[in-house]
């Protein structure tokens, strides 16, 4: 270049001189200024090539330094990542492995060599051809990149799992030049995931063993979860159960009251926790217990609710199943009662009438005490069945008032003192002289001291050494406390039977309080009984909020019974004379009985005769209506199970929308107790319910109260 530049030099040069001697001064001056020119031009050219060589120059060296500086940056990338990162130059066939192969192969970059090879041979079998397609596709094809997951082989000879990631280089031309990439181990992910596959797999399994439906909600309380149990139940996919939706497969009288109750517990202000019934695939629906639990964060927010539903299906049929057997017993306890109390009652008229017109002969006088007894314990019978059935359900009421115990326990012990005496058991009997007064049935404490003194004279032998002894003791408890607000006195009443008798064995104690619960089978079944009284006497104590206690040093050592009852404030007592409560004469009150049981009228006709009723009997519900409007009565006596097509409560409706019978009083006597039986009496129009076989004085009340009614209101009788 340089001679070039030269021989252009010389012939610019030449031509000039020859120029030069054609001209003349003029032209010498031209030509001189040319010359100028041409030397400028020449060296403006020189300057600017001079320029350019320094901005190559200057350029190489930055791109150099720019090439020095990625390799830097990525010998550093190298070194600082913790993932294996290698280097393929596609035009030399080498690999460039980093240090971190140490770590995550178990070898060095030497000994996997630096060519594809020693990373190829390392790949798993099953997956090396994979892999090597793979790789040849994305060069072949264009690609910028290429990924994979393959098993490799480290230096202990173990395979792990890596995901493997390259990125392709190319020339301008499209030519693959270089792929870098990264090997990410494995290992560490796959053991998590497969933990947390296992621990899903155990959550599930738990779920599906759980004896329940599954449902899980947001905190807001839209249902996001139901479990296989409870779409297999319903035969609904999950996904269209969600939201509120899932209240479409609940029971349509139940959808309002279970949405309001899963409102209110999302609203925090109840618990979930209700029965309703969920429709099964095949269209019916099953009852289920539903319960709900929020489930709180660490700040103690709900995040989500958990529930459960267990199919109780099965349990409320079972329960429907034991409410009918109830009803059918209690429909069956009251049938036999009446039909027991039905031949009772005559018998009963009979020896009521024996008594008003006395017996001379010794014998007919004990034959008919020997009748009495036997009537009477049957009757207790047939009303401890009754009783029983009646606390067990707790429908028994209790016609509570402040009366004196001592009083009770007094009359009480006196009523039974014969009995025992005539079985050869002597009955003693302590009581202070001032009354102990408690809240209470004074009936239902009577009959619960009177099963205690039947039981002792049951197991008492009088033909002990010492005979046969029972004793009752009342007296205030031990240890009373400071009066209360209301200035009542507040403490205990006891009150102990204690008898000389056959004892208890400790495995008798613990049950003698349980329904048909029997003692020593021999002496028991001499004197009769269910094995009920103590299970009433438990059973009224505990209504009445005492306790009752039994205790026993063994057989043969007797037998202690203790009743605790709470003190009520004491009362003034009643000092009225007997004689101000006046008794009419029972002359000319007219009482008709209705009765279809010809024995049980006619005797009770003879009864209420001996003792100055005018007396008419009918045998039928017509019958009956026709004579009491014949000839109105001041009371009638009416059995509810009548033939006829009218019975007993018909009966009373036909005398009450009788304006000429409006004065009349209606007592119903039946055998027919139960309380369903006095409420349906009561709403018939009956003004009292007496019991098969109805007790002389019970009866004579009865008509006593009715014969003082009329008198006050200007009855026939009165005029």
């Amino acid at each position: 270049m340089a001679k070039r530049r030269a021989r252009h030099y010389a012939n610019l040069r030449a031509t000039t001189t020859m120029r030069s001697t054609r001209v003349d001064g003029t032209g010498r001056q031209r030509a001189e200024g040319a010359t100028a020119r041409g030397q400028a031009e020449v060296a403006l050219r020189e300057r600017e090539a001079r320029d350019r060589a320094a901005s190559a120059e200057a350029a190489r060296l930055e791109a150099e330094a720019a090439v020095r500086r990625s390799e830097e940056q990525y010998r550093l990338v190298n070194r600082a990542t913790n993932d294996v990162i290698w280097d393929w130059d596609l035009e030399t066939n080498r690999v460039h492995w980093n240090g971190a192969v140490v770590q995550h192969f178990g070898c060095t970059p030497e000994e996997l060599g630096d060519g594809p090879e020693g990373w190829y041979d390392r790949i798993h079998p099953e997956d090396k051809a994979r892999v090597a397609e793979g790789v040849r596709a994305a060069i072949d094809g264009n690609g910028e990149s290429w990924t994979d997951e393959y098993r490799f082989r480290k230096g202990d000879g173990s395979y792990a799992p890596f995901l493997d990631r390259g990125y392709i280089g190319r020339s301008a031309s499209g030519v693959p030049t270089r792929m870098i990439g990264s090997m990410l181990d494995l290992t560490e992910r796959h053991r998590a995931e497969a933990a947390l596959r296992e621990s899903e797999l155990f959550h599930r399994q738990t779920l599906e063993s759980i004896p329940g439906m599954v449902w899980a909600t947001r905190p807001d309380g839209y249902c996001e979860f139901l479990s296989e149990q409870w779409v297999e139940f319903t035969g609904v996919p999950a996904e269209r159960q969600f939201g509120d939706r899932w209240l479409e497969v609940l029971h349509p009288d139940d959808r309002e009251r279970v949405f309001a109750a899963w409102r209110a517990a999302v609203g925090g202000l109840a618990p979930y926790d209700l029965e309703y019934r969920i429709r099964w695939r095949d269209g019916g629906y099953q009852w289920f217990k539903v319960r709900g639990r929020p489930i709180r964060g660490a700040s103690g927010r709900i995040v989500r609710w958990f529930g459960i539903a267990i199919n109780i299906h099965d349990l409320k049929l079972a329960e429907q199943a034991l409410r009918d057997a109830d009803r059918r017993k209690d429909e069956f306890l009251a049938m036999l009662a009446h039909e027991l109390r039905n031949p009772l009652a005559p018998v009963r008229t009979a020896v009521a009438m024996l008594r008003r017109v006395g017996a001379a002969d010794p014998v007919q006088r004990r034959a008919r005490d020997v009748i009495d007894r036997q009537v009477t314990h049957m009757v207790r019978l047939i009303d401890d069945l009754l009783d029983i059935s009646r606390i067990a359900r707790g429908r028994i009421q209790l016609r509570k008032a402040r009366c004196d115990l001592v009083s009770i326990v007094r009359q009480t012990a006196e009523d039974y003192r014969a009995n025992l005496e005539a079985d050869g058991v002597a009955l003693r009997v302590s009581a202070p002289d001032e009354p102990l007064w408690v809240e209470g049935d004074d009936t239902r404490l009577a009959q619960m001291l009177g099963n205690l003194l039947q039981n002792a004279g049951k197991f008492t032998d009088a033909g002990a050494r010492e005979g046969g002894r029972v004793g009752v003791r009342v007296e205030a408890g031990p240890r009373p406390r400071a009066p209360g607000r209301d200035g009542g006195v507040s403490g205990q009443a006891v009150i102990t039977v204690e008898d000389n008798g056959v004892g208890m064995e400790p495995a008798l104690l613990s049950r003698i309080f349980d329904p048909f619960s029997q003692a020593e089978q021999g002496l028991a079944r001499s004197k009769g009984g269910l094995g009920l009284g103590l299970a009433l006497v438990k059973g009224l104590v505990e209504l009445h909020g005492g306790t009752v206690a039994a205790h026993s040093e063994g057989p043969g050592r007797g037998s202690v019974f203790t009743l605790r009852l709470p003190l009520a404030a004491p009362v003034a007592r009643d000092v009225s004379p007997a004689s101000d409560r006046e008794e009419a004469t029972r002359q000319g009150v007219r009482v008709l009985v209705i009765e279809d049981n010809h024995d049980a009228a006619e005797s009770l006709q003879m009864l209420l005769t001996l003792s100055g009723y005018d007396v008419e009997t009918a045998f039928d519900g017509p019958t009956g209506l026709t004579a009491a409007r014949t000839r109105p009565p001041d009371v009638v006596l009416c059995d509810l199970g009548l033939p006829g097509g009218m019975d007993g409560y018909d009966v009373a409706r036909a005398i009450r929308a009788e304006p000429s019978l409006a004065s009349t009083r209606l007592v119903a006597l039946s055998g027919y107790g139960q309380d369903e039986d006095r409420r349906r009496s009561r709403e018939a129009g009956f003004d009292r319910h007496l019991v098969k076989p109805a007790e002389d004085t019970a009866l004579m009340e009865a008509l006593s109260a009715g014969r003082r009614e009329l008198r006050s209101t200007a009855s026939p009788l009165s005029r």
